[in-house]
């Protein structure tokens, strides 16, 4: 399972445990497991779409070699595109991660 895949069944498995403590449901296994998973599976399926494997790739690639060139992003990029160089560097690494999901 990869660390992507793992988190939406930790985020979504807080989500029910903080509900049911809550009171707005009950959950009735042991193992939250079994519902995470399809749960997660879907949430995948939904995003799975919008990019494939080798777009998240090319445009992870694109922004480590964008902001690896000091001439192409220099003081000015971060006004221009709303992210300093290290939160360039952040959604390669995110992009990154999803193209590996």
């Amino acid at each position: 399972m990869s660390d992507a895949t793992r988190s939406i069944k930790d985020a979504l498995a807080d989500a029910l445990n903080r509900s049911e403590e809550k009171g707005d449901l009950v959950i009735a296994t042991s193992v939250i497991n079994n519902i995470t998973e399809p749960m997660a599976e879907a949430v995948k399926a939904l995003y799975a779409g919008i990019f494939t494997t080798q777009e998240l790739a090319a445009l992870s690639n694109l922004v480590f070699q964008t902001v690896s060139d000091t001439k192409f992003y220099d003081w000015e990029m971060p006004t221009l595109v709303g992210f300093t160089r290290e939160e360039m560097q952040n959604l390669g690494v995110k992009l990154r991660e999803l193209a590996s999901l």
